[in-house]
């Protein structure tokens, strides 16, 4: 888990730390000085005079340029565009992008998180930046605030695509697609639905020791997951909830600021059963033949998988919601050596503009969604209109992250 740099944020959650209780601690009003701007635009290009070398040689900052342009370009500057990603898809990705361009020798590379930002930052500290394209997730606003802002990546937005997306989830990022983490139960042990439709559920006493889910702890995405809960809306939403299953308003135990921080307490109360993946979780609740199974949140990409394990399982639409969302996404790396690759390579996983969306069809499967309103979801896809989603802000969960992950910690 790589480290947050953000000195004011850092020192904002020192004092937080330093005045929790039994149940989470005051948040201060005071907001850092440099924080995501949740605006429904991109950022302004800067200035001619502002631009580094690179950036003027490479035009990074021109949207405007066609596919074929693009194309031509990247022909000439080397032919050549190296992607590092998260997802093994990359090499379906490398194969439908040589076959549209012809001449260009896409490279990708298929590494973990941690060890993607590792090799990434070594080699941009060093001066010789390998990566043209990043894939990754920002689940916990370091990705904009620490390589964005800190000017290693450029969020490369043409119009003619993002006009089909959602400014929500361009605010801070150049969006791929969505996941999520849900709910699973074992729908041969519950032929009638799910036994749980509202997360306060999950805190009552028949529950305990039958709830699985990855320690946030060990992982930066569940560290944002349960962070989610605790900031913005979703701790108004969690006290509607409550209210609406249990007929009565939510008393919070002493000290604790919202029902995010209490909804955290009650499910640590209940010793959630901790694995080291979503495949173990997935496993564990969907295997056939059990009497008693479990529940457990994992990533909803594992419903992709679940024909070809024989898993018996489906997700709840919960209430208030499932969380916040992972959002895949993809960033230009400052200084690369195929720019014009890179932003031709960055259109067409994005599902370009031609109708020919072969370059996004490897993320386009069971338990992701497209971020596009021009892109049909995997058949059989619950639409993800209707799914229940907690609202994401880079900034609130980049600037609480280790406050309430120091709380989760405090639980014991």
């Amino acid at each position: 888990m790589f480290k947050h740099k953000n000195a004011l944020a850092a020192l904002m959650a020192v004092v937080m730390l330093l005045s929790l209780t039994a149940c989470g601690g005051k948040k201060t009003e005071e907001k850092p000085a440099e924080t995501p701007a949740q605006s429904e635009t991109p950022a302004e290009t800067p200035a001619a005079s502002d631009l580094t070398e690179w950036e003027q040689l490479s035009g990074i900052y021109n949207t405007d340029e066609t596919d074929e342009e693009l194309y031509q370009k990247a022909l000439e500057e080397g032919a050549t565009v190296t992607l590092y990603s998260i997802s093994s898809r990359c090499t379906k990705v490398e194969a439908a992008f040589e076959e549209k361009y012809p001449g260009i020798d896409c490279v990708p590379f298929d590494i973990s998180t941690n060890e993607l930002l590792e090799k990434v930052t070594r080699e941009y500290d060093a001066g010789a930046p390998t990566a043209d394209v990043v894939h990754i997730k920002d689940q916990d606003g370091s990705m904009y605030i620490e390589y964005v802002q800190g000017g290693k990546f450029y969020n490369y937005q043409p119009a003619d695509i993002f006009s089909h997306i959602d400014p929500e989830y361009t605010a801070t990022a150049t969006p791929l697609y969505i996941e999520l983490t849900q709910l699973f139960y074992n729908t041969e042990a519950y032929p009638d639905g799910s036994p749980i439709t509202n997360l306060w559920q999950l805190t009552e006493p028949q529950w305990k020791g039958k709830i699985m889910m990855q320690n946030p702890l060990d992982n930066l995405s569940w560290g944002s997951w349960i962070t989610g809960f605790c900031v913005g809306e979703e701790p108004d939403r969690l006290a509607e909830a409550y209210k609406n299953l249990y007929g009565e308003e939510l008393k919070l135990s002493d000290g604790c600021e919202n029902a995010g921080f209490e909804f955290l307490k009650r499910l640590h109360a209940n010793e959630p059963i901790f694995t080291a993946s979503s495949d173990e979780i997935a496993e564990a609740v969907g295997t056939p033949g059990q009497k008693d199974p479990p529940v457990g949140f994992c990533a909803s990409s594992k419903l992709r998988k679940a024909e070809d394990n024989g898993w018996v399982f489906a997700p709840v639409n919960l209430e208030p919601d499932t969380g916040i969302p992972a959002v895949n996404t993809l960033y230009i790396v400052e200084g690369c050596e195929h720019p014009a690759a890179a932003k031709l390579l960055v259109r067409f996983m994005m599902g370009g503009i031609d109708g020919d969306t072969s370059g996004y069809k490897p993320f386009n499967t069971l338990g992701g969604w497209p971020v596009r309103d021009d892109i049909e979801p995997a058949k059989g896809s619950t639409p993800y209109s209707e799914i229940n989603v907690a609202p994401f802000d880079a900034n609130e969960i980049y600037v609480n992250y280790n406050t309430v992950r120091d709380f989760w910690q405090m639980l014991g």
